[in-house]
């Protein structure tokens, strides 16, 4: 009886695994003499017909590939900058007094980008920082040179402008008024008297 219960099972399996879609198969049972029961594929006198319903299992997708190690993706680019520019005040301009104010201006193409920074030095010291106009006063006479460039959040230079150099003058403090115009001439020294011959 065991037997037979585990060839009943054998076939069950076969026929699910063997169909791939549901499927409809027939087995023949009986018994023997002994009380013995059988089963098969092929009827027998006596025999049961038993209809066994199956399907094979689907199929399994593959799994997919273990991805490989992750590749170090480029960091985009920074801002492409074509234009930094001191436009104000323009190359060898001259300023007189020493309470002259001189307005810095500076323009770049595109502007700032996010990180970078923008640096404007006069006379190799650094004036604020990401501004596009600087206010200079109390100068002293002389040559002064400005230079400006923008630097990317690594602290690397990416353009650097022009530099633009200009003048303090001291407007001149003698007073020639007195000498001016055609009417005025300096003064002119006395004849000296001619010595006269005495009578006799």
């Amino acid at each position: 009886m065991k037997t037979s219960v585990l060839m009943l099972g054998c076939l069950l399996a076969t026929a699910s695994l063997a169909q791939s879609t549901t499927t409809r198969r027939e087995v023949w049972e009986w018994k023997d003499a002994n009380g013995v029961t059988h089963f098969s594929d092929y009827p027998a006198p006596g025999a049961r017909k038993i209809v066994l319903v199956g399907s094979t299992p689907t199929a399994v997708a593959p799994s997919p590939p273990a991805p490989s190690a992750a590749r170090p993706t480029k960091a985009p680019a920074g801002t492409q900058y074509t234009n930094l520019q001191i436009w104000s005040p323009q190359q060898d301009a001259a300023f007189f007094g020493a309470d002259a104010e001189i307005v810095v201006r500076i323009r770049s193409e595109p502007e700032l980008g996010p990180g970078d920074r923008l640096l404007t030095y006069l006379d190799g010291k650094r004036l604020e920082e990401n501004a596009y106009e600087h206010r200079l006063t109390g100068l002293p006479r002389g040559a002064h040179a400005l230079t400006a460039s923008i630097v990317n959040s690594k602290g690397v230079e990416v353009i650097r402008s022009t530099p633009v150099t200009f003048f303090i003058q001291q407007p001149s403090t003698i007073d020639n008024s007195r000498n001016q115009g055609p009417s005025l001439r300096p003064p002119q020294p006395k004849p000296t008297p001619k010595p006269t011959a005495p009578k006799g």
